[in-house]
């Protein structure tokens, strides 16, 4: 029974994020969904490209290539931009990085993930990344708090608004320069 109710707290926070996915996007303000299953730890992160790399086009110039290259790498390390609580031994297990201004291979993506890149929704200038983070825990009952290194990597991020569902119950926070923690 306790269960099934986490599986529709989860449904309903994608129902709650899939709504929210179609606002307009705001420059400087990401959204960060966080959710803890058993030992797997999932955050999915939505925010305008302008947020990481400074612009929001396709990527064709040689330092705008560069750019979003490095964001890439940067983003894969996932264990040093989402920095979970050492006791709960959390290890990033896959990453998953899709916009449609951007050539998939400069996001290092593999070819099935690269396929869904390209058939995402055209875009009117002002563009998005979607990425999902998927952490596996040794010890989840251990797992008090996140530490988003968003604000450290990325400049562009003035607010970073957080909802997260564990077996705890659901929570929501909003992170800005200097108080980056998601408590759990």
């Amino acid at each position: 029974m306790k269960s099934i109710r986490f599986f529709f707290s989860i449904a309903a926070l994608s129902i709650a994020t899939a709504a929210v996915a179609h606002e307009a996007h705001v420059h400087g303000v990401g959204k960060l969904d966080v959710a803890l299953d058993g030992s797997t730890l999932s955050l999915h992160l939505d925010s305008p490209l302008i947020n990481l790399l400074g612009f929001e086009h396709a990527a064709t110039s040689a330092p705008d290539r560069q750019a979003a290259q490095k964001m890439g790498v940067q983003l894969r390390a996932a264990d040093q931009v989402f920095v979970t609580t050492p006791a709960a031994q959390c290890h990033a297990t896959a990453v998953t990085l899709m916009s449609a201004a951007l050539d998939p291979a400069l996001l290092g993506q593999k070819p099935a993930a690269a396929d869904a890149n390209k058939k995402a929704a055209d875009h009117d200038g002002h563009a998005d990344l979607d990425a999902d983070f998927v952490f596996s825990c040794a010890h989840p009952e251990q797992l008090r708090a996140i530490d988003v290194k968003l604000f450290d990597l990325y400049p562009g991020f003035h607010r970073i608004d957080v909802q997260a569902v564990t077996p705890k119950g659901q929570s929501a926070a909003t992170l800005a320069p200097g108080s980056s923690m998601v408590a759990l």
